[in-house]
């Protein structure tokens, strides 16, 4: 079975799927119907608070829970039935992938998280039990994957010059493509995560209300709400500060906007989508949007069955276990 799964500090995206990145361990035996994982003697559910904000997600095991968890969902929904099981063992090839500024030295950590030494790992979900095994875990460069989804569908191997940038919860990822070649790859902590702070400070200190995250996703998002003009119109006002600084930085990393093809993916793009729409107005280029937000999960899928010459095309941008 092919695994592929995104694991942002704000939300876990499968190739379907989409959660908050937030975990909390229950004091109680939740009923059998109940979306909770039984692992190692404890059980767990995913809940609308993330989890902070983890550099190195190998630290402890909840981000490994969470990726049980999110497996456990597409296991029930009838994934890998047709392939990979022997003697009751499910086995799973695991795509993963980490920003581009932290793939050099967490990538060996990530293989080794998640592999457990290819042992095999036991886990309970609404009365099932379930026991896989691990063994390929390929680690992905964040964003290279979604460019090749891309690629072929857009012609961007024929473009000299691709900025492609993925907004993320922490981590602002950047790739410069150059006919299709990786030129340059990095990443900035100037993520949503970065900005739902900005708006919380602000309207705190100016108005004395305490947002938190889904209320501003919310304004964002311009879902209904009960909160006044004056307060949407703030959140908005920050958000906007927040992308002409954004995009002012990609200037003094020496990518200039006017001689590139951008294209942004990422939850925080789809989100911002109409805010970057008025910012770029100053540019004089091409850019799109990409709104699909389980587009990496996807991308390492196709980029797995790429090397495994499933199907044709494609460099590999990743090492695996």
């Amino acid at each position: 079975m092919i695994f592929s799964i995104d694991t942002g500090n704000d939300k876990i995206k499968t190739e379907s799927r989409v959660t908050q990145a937030g975990l909390v361990k229950l004091d109680y035996k939740p009923e059998e119907s109940e979306e909770a994982i039984y692992y190692n003697g404890a059980y767990y559910k995913d809940t609308v608070e993330r989890l902070s904000y983890l550099y190195d997600k190998t630290v402890d095991d909840r981000y490994f829970i969470l990726t049980l968890l999110a497996l456990a969902r597409e296991l029930e929904a009838g994934a890998g039935e047709e392939n990979g099981v022997s003697n009751g063992l499910i086995e799973i090839a695991l795509l993963v992938g980490l920003p581009p500024a932290h793939y050099a030295a967490l990538r060996e950590k990530f293989k080794e998280y998640f592999s457990r030494g290819k042992n095999p790992v036991t886990f309970g979900y609404k009365g099932k039990t379930y026991t896989v095994v691990f063994n390929e875990v390929v680690v992905n460069i964040q964003g290279y994957s979604v460019y090749l989804l891309l690629s072929s569908r857009m012609g961007l191997n024929e473009h000299n010059k691709v900025c492609l940038i993925d907004l993320g919860g922490m981590t602002i990822d950047y790739l410069i493509l150059r006919y299709g070649e990786l030129d340059k790859a990095d990443s900035l902590e100037l993520g949503m995560i970065t900005l739902y702070n900005k708006i919380k400070s602000s309207i705190n200190r100016k108005y004395h209300m305490l947002l938190d995250e889904a209320d501003i996703y919310n304004i964002l998002k311009r879902n209904k709400t009960k909160f006044s003009e004056e307060i949407i119109n703030q959140v908005f006002e920050i958000a906007k500060a927040h992308v002409v600084e954004l995009l002012g930085i990609f200037r003094e990393v020496g990518i200039d906007f006017n001689t590139t093809l951008t294209i942004f993916v990422g939850g925080g793009s789809i989100v911002l989508a109409d805010i970057i729409k008025e910012v770029w107005e100053r540019y004089q280029s091409e850019y799109f949007v990409v709104s699909d937000i389980n587009a990496n999960a996807k991308g390492y899928k196709m980029q797995y069955l790429i090397d495994h010459n499933m199907i044709g095309g494609g460099s590999s941008s990743h090492e695996k276990a």
